[in-house]
C-alpha cells in the first residue's frame, strides 16, 4: 500500500459500490440475493481503498476482515454512539404497524425544539440503522430511529448499537407471524429493544396491549423506567382523552405525569395517528419541552411517502396508502376512509404478505370490516387484486351487493383494474389504495392520477 493510501482519512461508511470514494469505507455485505463482495471491484473504481468483509478479497485493497459484516457494522455503529454521541438524546421506536408514523410525529415534535435527525425513508434494519447511526454529527443533539424485524435478535442488535435514552414499543400486531410464530413471539422479538437500554433510561409502551404487561418487570431488573401511553385506561402514564376528528384531522388531551395537554392536534385523519401523536407528546414532555412547543411541533406533521397521503384531483379524494399492509393497518386505513369520505367509498386492496397459517383467515376477517362500512347505508365500492385480495373480497360478498365487488388476480400494472376504475370513479368519490409493498398498488393510483 502507497504511503498516500496509509493517510488518508475514512469519513464515510457505505454499503452500495455506487456510494463509494476515496474517503469512504465499504462494507461488503452478503445479501439474499447480492454479495456485497462481487462489487469490490467497482468500488474501487470509484476511488475507494478499503473495504470491510467476510472474505480476503482478490484485490489489491487494505481490507478489515470480521466473521460477519452486519454485525460488524452495528458494532462501528455502537463505538461511535458511546465515543462521539454520547451526549446525543436517542428516540427508538418499534411495533408492527406504524412505525416510520410514530417516527415522523416524534420527529415533528423534537425537531421544535432540537438540532435533529432522523434519516428519511426506511432504515430499520440491521443495516440501516447502522448507516443512519454513522451519518449523526456531533452538532446533532437529538435523533429518531426506528426498528423493525423479521425474526429474533435483530431488534436487540440495533439496540445494542443505539443504546436509545427513550424507547417506544408502540404496538404487537400480526406483521412476520409467519416467521415468529404467534404475537406472544412478536412481543418477545420488540421487548429486545430492552436490551441495549441503559440504567435511567425510559421506555414507553402501548398500555391497551397486554402482551407488554411483561416490560416493566423486565426493565426494572435493568433499571428502566417503564410508562405506559393509552387510549382507553385512566390508570396508564399518558392517558388520551376527549378524541374527536375534525375537518383539520384528530384532536384530543393528553394526561401526562407532568400535567395534562389539552387541545393537541395532528393534522391526519384516524384513531391510529392519535396513538402516533400522544407517543410524540409523551416523548417530548419527557425531553423537557412545553405543552405550545409540542403543539407547534405535532402541527407541523407530514406522512411519510405512500403512507396515508391524501390528494383531491378533479373532485376526487385519494388516499394513497401503499407503502405496506398488516390486519391492524387495513383496519386502520378503513377508518379513515369511513372518516374522510362524504361520499360513495371506494376501498381499492390486495394481499397482505407474511401473516403465517392464520393468512386466509385474517384476509377474510378484512372483508368483514369492508361490509361493515355499508351497515349504516353508506355507498361503498370493493376492488380487490391477488389472490389474497380475492379471500378479502369473498368475504364482503356476504355483505355487499355483487356489482358493487371487482375482483382481479393479474398483477402490475393492473390493466385491468385501472380500466375498472376509471368508468367507476366519479366526482365525489373517496378512494383508498392499500396493500402490503409487495402488491405495488401505487401502479394503479398513479395511473388514474395521469388520467
Amino acid at each position: 500500500m502507497s504511503e498516500s493510501r496509509e493517510s488518508t482519512l475514512i469519513r464515510y461508511i457505505c454499503t452500495d459500490s455506487r456510494e463509494a470514494d476515496a474517503e469512504t469505507l465499504f462494507c461488503a455485505i452478503i445479501g439474499e440475493r447480492v454479495d456485497g463482495h462481487n462489487y469490490i471491484s467497482a468500488a474501487m473504481g470509484k476511488g475507494c481503498f478499503a473495504v470491510l468483509c467476510q472474505k480476503i478479497p482478490a484485490e489489491d485493497i487494505c481490507a478489515v476482515v470480521v466473521e460477519d459484516t452486519v454485525s460488524a457494522f452495528g458494532r462501528l455503529a455502537e463505538f461511535c454512539r458511546q465515543n462521539h454521541l454520547k451526549d446525543l438524546f436517542i428516540t427508538a421506536v418499534t411495533g408492527s404497524v406504524g412505525k416510520t408514523t410514530t417516527k415522523e410525529c416524534i420527529a415533528a415534535v423534537l425537531g421544535n425544539q432540537e438540532n435533529l435527525f432522523k434519516k428519511e425513508g426506511n432504515y430499520n434494519s440491521t443495516i440501516g440503522l447502522p448507516l443512519s447511526m454513522l451519518e449523526i454529527s456531533r452538532d446533532h443533539t437529538a435523533a429518531v430511529l426506528e426498528m423493525g424485524m423479521s425474526g429474533f435478535g435483530e431488534i436487540q442488535s440495533m439496540s445494542n448499537a443505539a443504546h436509545p435514552n427513550v424507547a417506544c414499543i408502540i404496538n404487537i400486531g400480526t406483521s412476520h407471524m409467519e416467521h415468529l410464530g404467534s404475537r406472544e413471539g412478536i412481543a418477545k422479538a420488540k421487548l429486545e429493544i430492552i436490551e441495549g437500554m441503559k440504567s435511567g433510561s425510559i421506555l414507553l409502551i402501548n398500555g391497551d396491549e397486554p402482551l407488554l404487561d411483561q416490560a416493566f418487570a423486565l426493565c426494572q431488573e435493568k433499571g428502566i423506567t417503564c410508562l405506559s401511553v393509552s387510549i382507553t385506561q385512566p390508570s396508564a402514564d399518558f392517558y388520551a382523552t376527549n378524541i374527536s376528528a375534525t375537518g383539520r384531522g384528530m384532536t384530543f388531551d393528553l394526561h401526562t405525569p407532568m400535567g395534562i395537554m389539552e387541545d393537541l392536534t395532528i393534522l391526519a385523519v384516524g384513531e391510529h395517528m392519535v396513538w402516533a401523536a400522544a407517543f410524540a407528546a409523551s416523548v417530548g414532555g419527557l425531553r423537557g419541552m412545553n405543552k405550545a412547543s409540542i403543539c407547534q411541533g405535532l402541527l407541523g406533521y407530514r406522512p411519510a411517502g405512500m403512507r396515508q397521503n391524501m390528494t383531491t384531483q378533479n373532485g376526487i379524494t385519494f388516499i394513497e396508502d401503499c407503502y405496506n399492509a398488516a390486519p391492524e393497518s387495513m383496519t386502520a386505513a378503513l377508518s379513515v376512509l369511513k372518516l374522510t369520505a362524504k361520499g360513495r367509498m371506494i376501498a381499492v386492496l390486495g394481499d397482505m404478505k407474511e401473516l403465517g397459517d392464520d393468512t386466509v383467515n385474517l384476509h377474510r376477517a378484512v372483508g368483514q370490516k369492508v361490509a361493515e362500512l355499508a351497515s349504516d347505508g353508506r355507498e361503498i365500492c370493493l376492488v380487490t387484486v391477488g389472490d389474497l385480495g380475492a379471500k378479502i373480497a369473498a368475504s364482503a360478498a356476504s355483505s355487499l351487493p355483487a356489482d358493487c365487488i371487482f375482483v382481479s388476480r393479474n398483477t402490475a400494472p393492473y390493466e385491468d383494474v385501472v380500466r375498472h376504475l376509471k368508468d367507476l370513479i366519479r366526482e365525489g368519490d373517496t378512494v383508498l389504495f392499500k396493500a402490503s409493498r409487495a402488491m405495488t398498488l401505487e401502479v394503479i393510483f398513479n395511473a388514474l392520477k395521469a388520467k
